[in-house]
């Protein structure tokens, strides 16, 4: 993987698609004297989120309940865990949390309550997958994983016609392999790469940062309980719930966004163009999903709005359900598709019709010469 070539956005036929879009997001704002950030109950709901992530292991340690009453507070955790990572790290990493910077990088840093680094995460995310979203080794969320196949451009393997099927085992690995090794290699890939621009000397710290957080969060979650007197496989045992419970949701959630049976996986020409513009581009590789199930939405982040979120990353996310009739009347008068699924049931059935489609079609770049 790299991205050394630059793209570039180009449209065949430049449109006005996004300029009035943002005009009419503005006067959205403007009209109802609204702020782009988070409102109160945004701050409710990080205090009910980061209480359900720490107050359960507090009570498993200081009382030392049943083995199944610790591993319901260890599932608790698991989807507090989900949660913390879709609606506060996600918002506050995109700058779109608070007004002030410093608030967003405190709760950006939430990510380290789950093993994380926001360094790496914002390397993946914010640059390479909401800048190339659905390009083929550019996009780091689509890039193949051991014997998952995410992209009709990649060499396909006999096993992946059953990806289908297993890849549910991988998602709920996810997590363990982000706390453990992906940081790691990610900032080792992205320096090389150079989308890391930090100076060695910029490096040698945060690198040393990132060891420090691991180090800190399996002495918590390890270290503390121990010390407590619990059993070693017990403790293991709830972990290892946690993060299964932890990596399916968030997978899941971001994988039915981009990797979708309506979604596109445009790839640049030979000049290293798309030959879309990138608003358009965004239009056909993002889909949302349940827009009018509250509590999805209040859940996950409004990352059931991921349309919205990819064309306006730095609003914050309870605005997307107003933002979205407007996007998609615009998008209607530009003859441009709006793809939504109106369940996460229709969703969730799409993601995995998709996973089978591509464990079994050719590599296409092949079939395309």
């Amino acid at each position: 993987m790299g991205v050394n070539a630059p793209i570039r956005f180009v449209g065949k036929e430049k449109t006005q698609f996004y300029a009035v879009l943002c005009q009419r997001v503005d006067a959205y704002f403007q009209q109802n004297g609204l702020s782009r950030h988070a409102d109160t109950g945004i701050v409710l709901k990080t205090i009910i989120l980061i209480s359900a992530y720490i107050v359960p292991f507090v009570l498993m340690v200081w009382l030392q309940p049943s083995f199944a009453v610790c591993l319901g507070l260890w599932a608790i955790m698991g989807f507090a865990m989900a949660g913390i990572g879709m609606s506060v790290m996600h918002d506050a990493n995109h700058g779109a949390y608070s007004t002030n910077s410093k608030v967003n990088t405190l709760l950006g840093y939430s990510i380290n309550l789950l093993g994380g680094a926001s360094f790496t995460w914002k390397l993946q995310h914010n640059i390479l997958h909401h800048t190339y979203t659905n390009i083929v080794h550019y996009d780091d969320d689509i890039e193949d994983k051991a014997i998952l196949r995410m992209s009709p451009h990649t060499p396909v393997k006999s096993i992946q016609r059953f990806q289908w099927f297993y890849a549910i085992i991988f998602y709920s690995i996810v997590t363990l392999y982000w706390v453990t090794a992906k940081d790691f290699m990610q900032f080792a890939r992205y320096t090389r790469m150079k989308v890391n621009k930090n100076t060695r000397r910029q490096n040698a710290v945060t690198l040393a940062r990132i060891t420090a957080i691991k180090i800190g969060y399996f002495l918590v979650f390890f270290g503390i309980p121990l010390a407590a007197g619990l059993p070693f496989l017990q403790i293991l045992g709830g972990f290892l719930l946690m993060h299964a419970i932890g990596g399916i949701v968030l997978t899941v959630i971001f994988q039915l966004a981009h990797t979708v049976e309506e979604t596109t996986h445009p790839v640049p020409n030979a000049e290293g163009n798309i030959e879309n513009e990138w608003a358009i581009h965004q239009m056909n590789t993002t889909v949302n999903f349940s827009r009018y199930n509250r509590f999805v939405s209040w859940y996950v982040g409004g990352l059931n709005f991921q349309v919205e979120h990819h064309l306006f990353p730095k609003i914050c996310h309870t605005h997307y359900p107003k933002l979205a009739d407007i996007v998609e009347r615009t998008a209607q008068e530009f003859n441009i598709p709006y793809l939504e699924h109106k369940s996460f049931g229709h969703a969730l059935r799409s993601h995995f019709v998709t996973l089978q489609r591509f464990g079994k079609m050719p590599d296409l770049d092949e079939v395309l010469g």
